[in-house]
């Protein structure tokens, strides 16, 4: 059995996966991995250059070609196919740091942790020379923790980017992503916990995560567009957590993901969206149904003063582009605040 499978979604970066191979196709490593790069029905380049790196290392990288399902379709193909005892996600246009992918098979070699969770960082498109580490802190190194033990009040996140995953458990419980569906990183990251029992901390960036296209889904106009997708993956998490059997931490951790997803649902509609008019309808139709499908939840965002504030406007303080800038401006400035005082990042 290989130590560690690496499923590689691919749409149309027949750019940069060349990068993305060269990071993972190391030779001292190479006897360890399970490539599988999954070419999601792309229409440029893409299977052709994944096929010269299977032909040239044939023991350790697949190619799978199928019809687009997009990224979660992409993902739970790979699960499928995984032949490592662990797994790893991989995108097609993001690359592994060298000594910190060394340093994780380390670790995987000798842990018997079912979650690995490693820092990364954010490498700009227009200055990757500065990437922005993110970094768990406040956590001991080495140390297996067991989930209860898991100091979940700090804000963890399991994101995808830092997850490495036994197999097994993906493939004993089923974990399906939805398919055609932007934003299914948090269902990876949730979807699992209530089977992960064990979770070790590594001291090293592994993931380098390319940002700062026009194009991902994560820029402000892919949210607006793609709102509908996210409220796909907002609506099945919030039930996923709300009807599944979780112990105290475990129920701790899933509504402090959830309350981070709802709100950027929230931002969507009424921080991000140009039209305020539709702003204003998602976001109060979008609170109405938190309120109905669990009442708890929406009591927790309503901590939040920005949101209690919107709330008790029914959403249409923001009627003026001017005063939606103010407000915008203001909540980047206390937004940069929380981000230096809190303790974890995702």
């Amino acid at each position: 059995m290989k130590l560690l499978s690496i499923a590689v979604p691919s749409y149309n970066v027949e750019q940069t996966l060349g990068n993305t191979l060269c990071s993972l196709c190391l030779p001292s490593l190479l006897p360890l991995l399970d490539i599988i790069v999954v070419d999601d029905g792309s229409t440029d380049g893409t299977a052709a250059l994944a096929n010269t790196f299977a032909a040239r290392y044939p023991d350790s990288v697949r190619v799978i070609t199928q019809q687009n399902k997009g990224h979660g379709g992409a993902v739970n193909t790979g699960i499928t196919a995984a032949v490592g005892r662990y797994f790893k996600v991989v995108d097609g246009d993001d690359t592994l740091a060298a000594d910190g992918f060394a340093r994780l098979l380390d670790c995987l070699h000798v842990t018997q942790a079912d979650l690995v969770l490693a820092h990364y960082e954010k490498v700009p498109a227009n200055d990757p020379a500065h990437p922005e580490p993110m970094r768990f802190e406040g956590v001991e190194f080495g140390r297996v923790y067991t989930f209860a033990d898991l100091p979940v009040e700090n804000g963890m996140y399991f994101g995808i980017h830092s997850i490495t995953i036994r197999t097994e458990i993906l493939r004993q419980h089923d974990i399906r992503l939805q398919e055609h569906t932007f934003y299914v990183d948090v269902e990876y990251g949730l979807l699992p916990v209530p089977y992960v029992h064990t979770v070790a901390f590594l001291d090293a960036v592994v993931y380098r995560y390319a940002v700062g296209r026009a194009s991902q889904s994560i820029a402000v106009d892919s949210f607006v567009r793609r709102y509908g997708d996210h409220e796909r993956v907002v609506k099945r998490m919030v039930a996923f957590v709300r009807d599944k059997p979780l112990d105290a931490v475990r129920r701790a951790y899933a509504y402090s993901v959830l309350r981070k997803l709802c709100f950027t649902q929230y931002m969507i509609a009424a921080f991000y969206d140009p039209d305020l008019k539709r702003g204003g309808w998602r976001a109060r139709r979008f609170d109405a149904w938190l309120q109905k499908n669990d009442a708890a939840l929406y009591a927790m965002m309503g901590e939040n003063a920005y949101l209690r504030l919107l709330r008790r406007t029914r959403f249409l303080f923001l009627r003026t582009a001017f005063t939606k800038a103010l407000l915008n401006k203001a909540y980047r400035l206390m937004k940069s605040s929380f981000r230096k005082k809190r303790k974890f990042t995702y």
